[in-house]
């Protein structure tokens, strides 16, 4: 049985994928913005995108688990009500999410809720397509949703955009999104994009409570007016990030993070190697804010 669904997932995404290489051959990029496409976005950062390539997942804890690339996060929450899933990735990742999801034994179709770190394309590429797929709700801290509905990439990385996504719900900072008997937090920690997010998710295990963290401390722009970042907003995301005290941390581009470490991680080890050291959380948030604090007075 999960060979035949395997095997649907491969097919259902090579369909997606194919056509929209076909659109993209007989169109041009469908999504350039300003005379920008993706020859020159992937020239402009010098690099082809190596960062897509398939992995096998793995648990993180609990209920949540790495569905995604090689260096770029998927991470599903999977609930015995539907799933969430948060970040699905670039058009590569089409044939890395879903295959990942059914290797470990759960149904694409459940996904219920997806959640969005940020709205640069690596992260997002394939989001409005899986939701029209899964019938999903898309949800977004507001000050993403601009970015997200118009397919513009307002962030200071200025990539060629995405296609538009239809935000089924709008997050305010500090919104818990429960399904299934899982609960998911928001934070918004603005600067990478206007409304990037980090989510905090409480998972048991063994009968013990976890708490997983996807993102982390704020990444503020200074120096330059067209993106800068309020500060206010800045010192409100440190505040809330610390009230909270998360054991494990996954960030976007895992790669140097479970470099030495996925033998262990696919053989469900514990403690998990992901797991931080006491103090690492506060100490990674102190750091961040002055640095904050020193770019700002210069």
């Amino acid at each position: 049985m999960r060979k035949h669904l395997l095997s649907s997932a491969f097919l259902i995404f090579a369909s997606v994928t194919a056509s929209a290489t076909a659109q993209a051959q007989t169109m041009g990029d469908p999504l350039a913005i300003g005379g920008k496409d993706t020859d020159w976005f992937m020239g402009r950062v010098n690099r082809p995108d190596l960062d897509s390539e398939p992995q096998e997942p793995f648990k993180i804890m609990g209920n949540v688990y790495y569905v995604g690339a090689n260096n770029i996060a998927s991470i599903l929450v999977a609930t015995p009500e539907g799933h969430i899933l948060i970040d699905t990735g670039t058009h590569k990742m089409a044939a890395v999410v879903f295959p990942n999801i059914v290797k470990l034994g759960f149904m694409p179709a459940d996904i219920k809720v997806m959640l969005i770190s940020h709205a640069h394309y690596d992260h997002m590429e394939t989001m409005e397509r899986i939701r029209r797929l899964t019938g999903a709700t898309v949800a977004a801290l507001e000050a993403e949703v601009p970015s997200l509905v118009t397919g513009h990439d307002f962030g200071r990385n200025e990539t060629w955009g995405h296609e538009p996504i239809e935000v089924g719900r709008v997050l305010q900072s500090g919104d818990e999104i429960r399904l299934g008997g899982s609960t998911v937090k928001v934070i918004w920690t603005p600067g990478h994009t206007p409304g990037t997010a980090t989510y905090f998710v409480d998972t048991v295990e063994n009968g013990q409570t976890y708490q997983i963290v996807y993102g982390g401390p704020p990444a503020p722009v200074t120096g330059d007016p067209m993106y800068d970042t309020r500060p206010a907003d800045v010192f409100n995301a440190y505040a809330a990030l610390r009230e909270m005290s998360p054991d494990i941390r996954i960030v976007g581009h895992p790669q140097s993070l479970f470099d030495g470490k996925l033998e262990a991680l696919w053989a469900e080890s514990r403690p998990s190697p992901l797991t931080m050291e006491p103090g690492q959380w506060a100490r990674l948030i102190d750091n961040a804010e002055a640095d904050f604090r020193r770019r700002l007075a210069e």
